[in-house]
């Protein structure tokens, strides 16, 4: 059965991000120079709200290498990589975790690491192809702004938490298909 977003249902994984988020943005791991105090900040000021879609069966889900499995999926289909934040109720004590998947060419969530109904909701930032591998190879992981399991030692982007995010690191037109274009803000988690 499929809800509409405005309601109550669909509405709670938007509201158990944005209440995850305000929590995880006090967390700071930079300086009060810095463009974006943590990953959560980052997210927070130019995520889109994404709710899931069924995945496209084109290839075996590989939990636990998100990032690899999106960038392996955005290399190999066009689609925008996205990194950010999921949220999955039946992953407790951690319902909303460190992810990333693509968004395809319609705008829908193609998530290659995670089962269909596991996540109710993603919040995070489409990133145009150039920036993710020039990114990746910088840091020598799969991931582009947070910790990946494939380099341990890669940590944080500290770079772009102090910069801040260049212009040309978004994917154009791949916001169109989140809800209502919901986006953060600097001020606020609320995206």
């Amino acid at each position: 059965m499929s809800t509409s977003p405005d309601s109550e249902d669909a509405q709670q994984p938007l509201e158990e991000l944005t209440q995850w988020l305000d929590r995880y943005r006090q967390l700071r791991v930079g300086y009060d120079t810095w463009a974006h105090r943590s990953f959560a900040d980052l997210v927070t000021a130019h995520g889109l709200f994404f709710d899931p879609a069924p995945w496209l069966k084109r290839g075996p889900q590989r939990p636990g290498q998100c990032f690899a499995a999106a960038s392996h999926w955005s290399d190999e289909k066009g689609w925008a990589y996205v990194e950010g934040f999921a949220v999955a109720p039946s992953a407790v004590p951690f319902a909303v975790f460190e992810h990333a998947w693509c968004l395809t060419d319609e705008g829908d969530v193609a998530d290659p690491a995670l089962p269909d109904g596991v996540v109710t909701g993603y919040f995070g930032i489409p990133l145009n192809s150039d920036f993710r591998r020039e990114q990746q190879r910088l840091r020598a992981a799969k991931a582009v702004f947070t910790s990946d399991p494939s380099n341990p030692l890669a940590g944080l982007n500290e770079q772009i938490l102090r910069q801040g995010l260049p212009r040309h690191a978004l994917a154009r037109d791949a916001g169109a298909r989140s809800r209502e274009g919901r986006r953060g803000n600097e001020g606020s988690a609320r995206p």
